[in-house]
């Protein structure tokens, strides 16, 4: 034989045969130890059965000394009784030994920390199944958890099993990551999520959603960039910090990004709404609330939005209509407004945060004087005189910020439709009729009023164009005097 082939006398099966006579009764051992099955045959000769006593003696002689199953003796010695025979019955069995854990990351979330375990099931949101953990740099994201030693186990003749310790972990450090001196604790270094596959651990800038934004991805808090490969479908809040593109388009959703946003088209139902502290790009957007501090690129259309924006917005073959559009950097689009003449508001040149604080102050402004009126006691009188006095000083001052962005400017391609409402810094006045494009609109300094210019682009400011009429006008009124 094949010394090869030879299996070692402890891996083999162990068989054991007692003849008496009334009955015939083996044990067959595996070959790992772990389970003993008798047989049992009545003798057709006659003969007195098995007996407990009996049945004791041949486990020592078998040395099986571990897991007897008393149940399985009951039954054994029961059917001796009734001279039946029995087969592979397991009358003992051992444990095997367990192996330890091998060494692992254990990940440290501080936002499971501060859940609420006693939120109300009626308020629970099912939209929030966020199932990555956001980090910035320096937060400690994972421990490397030692491997454990395992647990013995014990054959049926009671010889220990020893166990197998666990396999200690051998991380690998991808990017954005680093293994603390001490060898266990990991930390971030940078903005994003943990990603972790098999024993490599890194923290991701980059998440992308393959299909939709659903119940099945619910609501995205990230500090990455996000790219989303379907749509974001009604009733979901998206926020990445570092930007977000979508492929598809976007339903009555909360949308937010300190980078730029790029989607095809949005229809907010007049519940969405976006916040973005840079550029804006799409195909169309509908009833939506949009707040950019940058420019907005808009291909198609914009219809019955609310616009707030820092920069400039840009209609490039469609209309702007609808709604109000609130651009300190000018407005260019190649329709506003609609044949039928829906009202449209279009303030350009203007920080809308001061129109805000504008807003407020003249309502405080409207109670003083309400109060003013009726008031009829002199100290009264002369405490809302410098109430008034103030409220006054403090709208010149918000009416006297300059800002380099500001470009009192709206550029139209091809058609400006009536009632449209233009507001060019402190001038606003409502469109009576039709103007064909493409034309600049500017504030007219000289004699008042709305100025409309052949089309420049937004890249040539309102105060450069008014100025050479402004020094025009100085000059002609110099050769006025001086004939």
């Amino acid at each position: 034989m094949d010394p090869k082939t030879i299996v070692p006398e402890s891996e083999k099966i162990k068989s054991f045969e007692f003849k008496r006579l009334g009955y015939t009764l083996k044990f067959i051992v595996s070959a790992d130890g772990l389970a003993c099955v008798c047989s049992y045959e009545p003798s057709a000769m006659g003969g007195d059965p098995l007996k407990p006593e009996e049945l004791n003696g041949f486990f020592n002689e078998a040395k099986i000394r571990e897991g007897v199953d008393s149940k399985a003796v009951k039954i054994l010695l029961s059917l001796s009784e009734q001279k039946k025979s029995v087969s592979d019955l397991v009358i003992a069995k051992g444990y095997p030994m367990k192996k330890g854990d091998d060494g692992r990351i254990e990940l440290h979330s501080a936002e499971s920390e501060t859940e609420d375990e006693d939120v109300d099931d009626e308020q629970i949101d099912f939209r929030n199944v966020q199932n990555f953990i956001n980090v910035k740099p320096g937060d400690l994201i994972g421990t490397i958890i030692r491997p454990e030693n395992g647990t013995p186990g014990k054959t049926v003749f009671g010889i220990t099993i020893p166990p197998m310790h666990g396999e200690p972990l051998k991380p690998v450090l991808g990017k954005n990551v680093r293994l603390d001196d001490d060898g266990v604790h990991i930390y971030s270094e940078g903005d994003g999520r943990i990603f972790i596959k098999g024993n490599e651990i890194s923290v991701e800038d980059i998440y992308v959603v393959k299909g939709d934004v659903d119940f099945k991805i619910g609501n995205i808090n990230y500090n990455g960039f996000l790219e989303v490969r379907g749509d974001i479908l009604d009733g979901f809040s998206v926020k990445a910090a570092k930007g977000i593109k979508v492929q598809g388009n976007i339903g009555a959703c909360r949308i937010e990004s300190d980078g730029d946003i790029v989607f095809c088209g949005m229809s907010g139902q007049e519940k969405g709404s976006i916040y973005c502290r840079s550029k804006i790009t799409a195909n169309f957007i509908h009833d939506t609330l949009i707040e950019s501090l940058d420019d907005i690129l808009i291909d198609t259309e914009i219809r019955n939005c609310d616009i707030k924006t820092l920069g400039a917005v840009y209609v490039n073959k469609g209309v702007l209509v609808g709604g109000s559009c609130v651009a300190m950097g000018g407005v260019e689009t190649a329709t506003a407004g609609s044949p039928s003449s829906l009202f449209t508001r279009i303030v350009v040149g203007v920080n809308y945060n001061d129109l805000e604080e504008l807003n407020k102050l003249f309502n405080q402004l409207k109670s003083v004087l309400e109060a003013f009126k009726q008031s009829k006691d002199r100290a009264s009188t002369e405490k809302m005189i410098k109430e008034r006095a103030l409220i006054a000083e403090q709208i010149q001052g918000i009416r006297s910020r300059e800002y380099d962005k500001a470009n009192a400017k709206v550029n139209i391609k091809k058609k400006l439709y009536e009632k449209v409402s233009l507001t060019l810094e402190k001038i606003s006045e409502e469109v009576r009729e039709e103007h064909s494009g493409p034309l600049s609109i500017i504030t007219n300094t000289v004699e008042g009023g709305l100025r409309f210019l052949s089309m420049t682009p937004l890249t040539v400011k309102a105060t450069e164009l008014e100025g050479f009429f402004v020094q025009e006008a100085e000059r002609m009124k110099l050769a006025a005097l001086t004939e």
